[in-house]
């Protein structure tokens, strides 16, 4: 439906190819390389962003910082997590309640498009 989602990745062939799928199905894409630059994008293009995908291991601002940035600026954001690792950073649940959905790298074309499109149905009903 055209919705705006900003992704925010560290790695730039996971900001390439996520970017390449969803722009393949109809959505727009801003991105960014680290929390910093997601926050000064938002700022910029926060009444068009329909939704945030964010890693959660990146330089300068990880993602639980990230997340509460964006939170502060806007609590009813959606956000999307996304990481390739499993263990300790999951232990933390209090990210969990700041965000609508986990997908575990590496992800599938499949899986991200789904589970956007969930999220982003659950913030229209």
């Amino acid at each position: 439906r055209g919705e705006t989602i900003l992704l925010v990745d560290d790695e730039p062939a996971i900001r390439q190819i996520a970017k390449g799928t969803l722009e393949t199905y109809g959505y727009k894409v801003l991105t960014a390389a680290d929390g910093e630059e997601a926050e000064e994008i938002y700022r910029c293009n926060m009444k068009d962003i329909a939704l945030v995908i964010t890693d959660m291991m990146m330089p300068v601002r990880d993602g639980r910082e990230t997340i509460r940035v964006l939170r502060l600026i806007n609590p009813g954001l959606k956000i999307v997590v996304t990481s390739g690792l499993v263990g300790n950073e999951h232990d933390d649940a209090s990210w969990q309640k700041q965000t609508q959905a986990f997908i575990a790298k590496p992800f599938t074309a499949e899986k991200l498009l789904t589970t956007l499109q969930e999220v982003l149905l659950t913030q229209r009903n």
